[in-house]
């Protein structure tokens, strides 16, 4: 994890909120123990860099004036990180 800087604070949240709450949201769409087993694998396979993208993603979205959607509410999280992470 990185630590928050100042371009951070612009955005909704910061990287190490939209990590936790992206994951929490993908564990928590878990069926079974060991489908939960199984998305704690994937996270920890791939979870970093697939969060790090759709984060500079989100932001990229959140300063462009003609996208006029946040990416940083809950349904995009789910619609967006959590539904890329569940493709894997």
């Amino acid at each position: 994890m990185k630590s928050e800087t100042n371009k951070e604070s612009k955005y909704p949240m910061t990287y190490e909120e939209y990590e936790k709450r992206v994951i929490e949201l993908f564990l928590e769409e878990a069926d079974s123990p060991k489908d939960l087993e199984f998305r704690r694998y994937l996270l920890n396979e791939y979870g970093d860099d697939i969060i790090m993208g759709e984060y500079e993603d989100a932001c990229y979205y959140y300063d462009n004036p003609e996208y006029s959607c946040n990416q940083f509410t809950e349904e995009r999280l789910l619609s967006q990180p959590v539904r890329i992470l569940e493709m894997i």
